[in-house]
């Protein structure tokens, strides 16, 4: 038997968060674990499930997820996480929405570029976002995904 058995990947996946969690800084770093942890999650259920249950579909995922999770975490406040949520919902294919959070002094711009269905019909939205921090323009692909029967998107912070 080779690999990682089938019962482990998801915590092999975790683990690789703690790592990314453990080599950040200290600056906002509450927001960054849990963005980090909700994304690598996430990430590692749909990556397991894409992969086809997969032990490296789930590490992938979980990686990427982790990594895209901490941008958000790290970038966004409650209000914008409520506002990009809202725009994934019911912004239309290719419309982007854009706001400024005076709070923070950022500018988000949130596309929708594809609409698919992945395991057991959830539905799903991949996106671009673009983030003003500081001046920079961080740029980013994620997707979301709503289990059928709920109302919300999870956003797994995959990378398309």
């Amino acid at each position: 038997m080779s690999g990682i058995p089938a019962a482990r990947p998801l915590a092999v996946a975790l683990a690789a968060a703690l790592m990314l969690v453990s080599a950040s800084g200290c600056e906002n770093m509450q927001k960054r674990e849990w963005g980090t942890l909700f994304g690598a999650a996430i990430g590692g259920a749909i990556g397991h499930r894409l992969g086809k249950d997969s032990a490296s579909g789930t590490v992938i995922g979980a990686l990427i997820g982790g990594v895209v999770g901490r941008m958000i975490g790290q970038y966004m406040d409650d209000a914008d996480r409520k506002r990009l949520a809202e725009t994934i919902d019911t912004a239309p294919r290719g419309q982007t929405v854009s706001w400024h959070n005076e709070d923070t002094g950022r500018d988000f711009a949130v596309t929708p570029t594809s609409d698919f269905y992945a395991d057991a019909g959830k539905e799903c939205r991949r996106f671009d976002q673009v983030v003003y921090v500081d001046g920079r323009r961080e740029v980013m692909e994620g997707i979301a995904c709503r289990t059928p029967g709920e109302g919300s998107f999870d956003f797994s912070g995959q990378s398309a």
